[in-house]
């Protein structure tokens, strides 16, 4: 829905925002309603309501075998070696690809277009398919089992692959899909080789999920059946954190500003695990003093189904801005958690069969900036291996033949229409320009309270004077310098207070190591203590057995007492000296 509003220079729109998932399920001996029968993906719009839009038939699917394009969706079938791809504009299937082997994983790279298909086969390898060309390029099978798991990291340039084999491999998109490379690199391995692997996991790798950020440092939160999650850094392949689950995780998700992690359970249940939590000054992913040290995550801190008929979580996945906590299940519902108040809410659909994937759809109704032209895929090419390409001495920078881009351009109205003012404000990385220009006209305006101050959008009301105007820029950029120097001495500030900080915990440790060694010392001294009571006692048991003996041999017991006394005064003294 659109509403406008009518203001005296343009016309406003306001468009309502809307999110909505994509489900995917799982054929079951169970009998469907009549409504989903034969249904095997969903579209459900959760916000503003929870409603079935769309469903598209024909499809089984398995966990991590769902990946949704901008203008596709793919689905690989359980026990078939065959993919099914879906138009989302057409809302109709669009074909049946065939594979050499059963495909166990799949996810799309390429940006925001989506023009790569990485699968991961049952043989552990990866084939990659560019939907627009047709184009298909398999890898070795460094796996020693099947792929299980799949993702991209956020800048299309990296693939993580999980496998049974316990190991996760990070590979080259672009070193894959190069024309011009070598057969072999400076390592004497396969171009199509994994760059890196990582083997901390002691089992079978169950899901993975990418952080999200686009820089050189980002983590990758890995999930196996030897009940732990592992964040580590994919670009090094060095460990970060372990942590100790209750139970094995059956999927994972990543917060959208990469602050906890989620995990569901096959008894139903799901959890949070904060990286955060803990006394570390820094990032506790990046302080090398807490990285060897595994972290127990309690089982009290799980967050309960409202009935043990749910089934295992197959999948999970957070909403856009990472409220609410979405979980599939094995009796075809999807459960919605409240990640603030760490509870469940309420269920939002009922498949009827198992829930295998869920993928959260960006937000509709935001305005995105975007370049003048557009394109779109709305056809797939489907692939064809070109076995001359892949042949290890292939000419660099060789084409196969028929190599044919498809798409659509789209031409945009971006410069006919001009951007409105909420269409600003609301796409803008941090403030537009006109909302700065009116909080500081507004500051100024306190200063002077008679005075009138002109609104970006709003035409003045009586004529000023060029003096007042001239003045009134004046203190303006008075204004702005002052705000300036406040910045500044507010990043000092905060620098200051940093260094307090990092000073304040290292006074804590000295404290603490010289409270331990007064601890030390006190129990040393009552060590010595306990010894010479335990000394004096047995001189005086010593004292009493020689009296009685020089008694009875008609001695004198008094002297031979007092011989004693005179000894045992200078051995004490000794030791004392000795104790101290």
């Amino acid at each position: 829905m659109d509403l406008t509003t009518t203001s005296q220079d343009s016309l406003i729109p306001f468009l309502m925002l809307s999110e909505s998932f994509v489900a995917s399920t799982l054929a079951s001996s169970k009998s469907p309603t009549a409504s989903l029968r034969d249904v095997g993906i969903c579209v459900h719009e959760l916000l503003p309501s929870s409603i079935l839009r769309s469903t598209f038939k024909k499809s089984s699917t398995t966990t991590n075998c769902l990946a949704v394009s901008p203008s596709h969706i793919f689905t690989a079938q359980a026990d078939k070696a065959v993919l099914h791809v879906y138009s989302r504009e057409k809302g109709n299937q669009e074909g049946i690809v065939p594979f050499p082997e059963r495909i166990r994983s799949i996810a799309v790279a390429g940006g925001k277009y989506g023009d790569v298909l990485v699968l991961g086969t049952e043989g552990g390898r990866l084939i990659l398919w560019e939907t627009s060309t047709g184009r298909q390029v398999a890898t070795t099978a460094s796996h020693l089992q099947p792929v299980t798991s799949i993702v991209v990291d956020p800048t299309s340039n990296f693939i993580l692959s999980g496998s049974s084999d316990a190991s996760v491999h990070v590979w080259s998109l672009s070193g894959i899909l190069s024309f011009s490379k070598p057969a072999f690199s400076a390592t004497r391995q396969p171009t199509n080789s994994p760059i890196r692997t990582f083997s901390n996991h002691r089992a079978a790798i169950t899901s993975l999920a990418v952080g999200h950020s686009n820089g050189r440092n980002n983590i990758v939160v890995s999930t196996a059946k030897d009940n732990t999650a592992i964040a580590w850094d994919y670009h090094t392949g060095r460990s970060l954190r372990t942590f100790l689950l209750p139970f094995s995780a059956t999927s994972v998700a990543l917060d959208p500003v990469d602050r906890a992690f989620y995990v569901g359970y096959e008894d139903g249940s799901v959890q949070s695990v904060d990286f955060y939590r803990g006394n570390s000054s820094q990032n506790p992913l990046h302080d090398p003093s807490v990285q060897s040290t595994p972290v127990q995550v309690s089982t009290e801190d799980r967050w309960l189904p409202p009935s043990a008929e749910s089934g295992s979580v197959n999948t999970i996945s957070l909403t856009y801005d990472g409220t609410t906590l979405l979980s599939g299940h094995a009796n075809g519902k999807v459960l919605s958690w409240n990640v603030a108040r760490r509870k469940y809410i309420s269920a939002v659909a009922d498949y009827t069969h198992p829930i295998t994937n869920l993928f959260m759809l960006p937000p509709g109704g935001i305005p995105h900036p975007s370049s003048d032209l557009k394109r779109k895929a709305h056809t797939v090419v489907k692939p064809r291996h070109d076995n001359g390409l892949s042949a290890p001495l292939h000419a660099p920078g060789a084409v196969p033949a028929e190599y044919m881009f498809h798409t659509q351009i789209i031409a945009s109205d971006s410069k006919t229409r001009k951007p409105t003012q909420f269409s600003q404000a609301l796409t803008h990385a941090s403030f537009p320009d006109f909302m700065i220009d009116d909080g500081l006209a507004e500051l100024a305006a306190f200063h002077q309270p008679g005075t009138e101050v002109r609104v970006s959008g709003s035409a003045p009301k009586e004529p000023v004077e060029d003096r007042a105007h001239e003045s009134q820029v004046a203190e303006l950029e008075n204004v702005v310098s002052v705000l300036k120097k406040k910045v500044a001495v507010n990043e000092t500030a905060r620098h200051n207070a940093d260094d307090e900080v990092v000073q304040l915990r290292s006074d804590l440790a000295n404290l603490q190591d010289y409270i331990n060694e007064l601890h030390e010392k006190q129990e040393a001294a009552q060590k010595a203590k306990v010894l010479r009571k335990a000394r004096k006692q047995e001189h005086e048991r010593k004292k009493r057995e020689a009296w009685l003996a020089a008694e009875k041999n008609g001695r004198s017991g008094d002297a031979v007492v007092q011989k004693m006394d005179v000894d045992g005064a200078v051995t004490s003294d000794s030791d004392d000296q000795s104790d101290e």
